[in-house]
């Protein structure tokens, strides 16, 4: 489906102004390295040149906004006394996409005025739920949990971690490509290029999960098991400091509440930094995915999919 530069959106209020001709916003680019699959592997090269430290155990909230007419990052007022490291990658991103960095002083709710009216969860939750039942997620289409975090009795793979998992992964998953539903494309801004999915079971001598990851042009994410969970990082952006991405188009930024991580290197040149949105899926209702009940075969196995049933056997 064409992209609709035409399109517009009626946003009233101080949080969402109205919107600028599309072909005004920044685009995402295409990651890292353009071949199907490098972008994870490249990304998870860049991270293994990270140390932590204290501010990259920090994150912090950021929104996206057009302001005046220009796109525009809300930061935190803190951020140059708490994480200057931080606020210089913000800061080199905003000049790199031609965005303003301001500091979030409003006192209203950042959340899309479209998904407030409504009182529904944001679309973006609804696209990527339909995209896992696409991908062979059994049973209705997932919803978060309530409350919506990592459960107790969940176990939690870390960030890092999790991306060079799914590097490892990558050569041995199975894959396949999927259009984006429809409620995803209008979050992507109209952007129905198909997006390739690899998933597997991975096994290490700590972790046993369902491991997935998504890499087109706009769309671009990670997701594992986690007991009656499915968890999902959303990648808006990031990479290294000197030449910092945007995985998503600038619409997409709108459209959910996300979270910024510094990674710190030992040049500040080569911080990495995330722009990510997490959503905790329950998958507990039956019928439940087949990862519950069994984890008979521990091998990765690999192969291309004429159809997509790719979490409904992953393994």
């Amino acid at each position: 489906m064409a992209k609709n530069t035409n399109k517009k959106q009626q946003q009233e209020g101080i949080s969402i102004a109205q919107r600028p001709d599309v072909d005004q916003l920044p685009q995402a680019t295409n990651a890292l390295t353009p071949a199907a699959g490098s972008w994870i592997s490249s990304l998870a090269k860049v991270l293994k040149q990270t140390q932590p430290c204290a501010e990259s155990r920090m994150r912090t909230m950021i929104s996206c906004d057009v302001r005046s007419g220009k796109p525009s990052i809300y930061v935190p007022p803190d951020m140059a006394e708490l994480q200057p490291r931080s606020l210089s990658y913000l800061h080199a991103f905003a000049r790199t996409h031609e965005l303003q960095l301001v500091e979030d002083r409003r006192r209203v709710s950042v959340q899309p005025l479209h998904d407030k009216r409504n009182q529904n969860s944001p679309a973006i939750v609804k696209g990527v739920g339909e995209l896992l039942q696409q991908l062979g997620m059994p049973g209705p289409v997932r919803v978060q949990s309530s409350p919506h975090r990592l459960a107790a009795d969940s176990p939690h793979i870390g960030m890092d971690k999790l991306i060079q998992m799914a590097a490892v992964a990558c050569p041995s998953a199975k894959r396949t490509a999927i259009e984006p539903n429809r409620t995803l494309g209008d979050v992507l801004d109209d952007n129905y290029q198909p997006i390739n999915a690899f998933g597997c079971k991975l096994i290490t001598a700590d972790t046993s999960t369902v491991l997935s990851h998504f890499d087109s042009d706009h769309f671009r994410a990670v997701g594992y098991s986690a007991g009656k969970q499915y968890v999902m990082h959303l990648f808006l952006a990031g990479g290294l400091m000197s030449t910092p991405k945007l995985w998503a188009d600038f619409h997409t930024l709108t459209r959910t509440d996300f979270q910024f991580h510094l990674f710190n290197a030992a040049n500040a040149k080569d911080d990495v930094g995330l722009f990510y949105a997490t959503f905790y899926f329950d998958v507990a209702e039956t019928p439940a995915p087949w990862w519950l009940n069994t984890w008979a075969d521990s091998r990765l196995t690999s192969g291309i999919e004429s159809e997509p049933p790719l979490l409904r056997r992953a393994g």
